[in-house]
C-alpha cells in the first residue's frame, strides 16, 4: 500500500486515514491541511492526551514497512516536527504496573564480578 509521507503523519497524529496532498512539505502546511480536514491543532492534542491518560500508544503506530517507503528518516524527523508545532513533543510514559521481577531478572541483578564482594 503506497501512501504518501503527509497521509502516513497525519494517521500517526490523528488516527484515521487522510487524503492529502502528497505535496505537504512541511510540518506547519501539514498541520493547515490537517485543520482543513476537521483536525483542528486542539482536536489533535485532545486525542493525544487521552490516549496517554488511557495508556494507549500515540502517535498512532504505523507498519514498519509503510514508514520505509517513504524514509524512516525523513518520516520520523517530519513527525517530530509537527509534534513540536502542536506543543506535543514531550514523551510521557505511563508508570510500570509491573512489580514482581522474574527469577531471571533477580538472578542478573546478583550477579556481580568478584571483585565486587558479596551482595546485600
Amino acid at each position: 500500500m503506497a501512501s504518501s509521507m503527509s497521509s502516513l503523519i497525519a494517521y500517526a497524529l490523528t488516527g484515521e486515514t487522510l487524503s492529502l496532498d502528497p505535496e505537504t512539505d512541511s510540518a506547519a502546511s501539514l498541520l493547515d491541511a490537517l485543520e482543513s480536514a476537521g483536525w483542528p491543532p486542539q482536536r489533535v492534542r485532545d486525542q493525544a492526551l487521552l490516549a496517554w491518560e488511557e495508556e494507549r500508544p500515540w502517535p498512532h503506530p504505523l507498519p514498519p514497512s509503510s514508514v520505509a517507503e517513504v524514509g524512516a528518516a525523513q518520516w520520523y524527523a517530519r513527525l517530530a516536527q509537527a509534534r513540536a508545532l502542536l506543543g506535543l513533543d514531550a514523551v510521557q510514559l505511563p508508570p510500570s504496573r509491573r512489580t514482581v521481577l522474574t527469577p531471571e531478572e533477580r538472578r542478573l541483578l546478583t550477579d556481580v564480578p568478584p571483585h565486587h564482594g558479596p551482595v546485600g
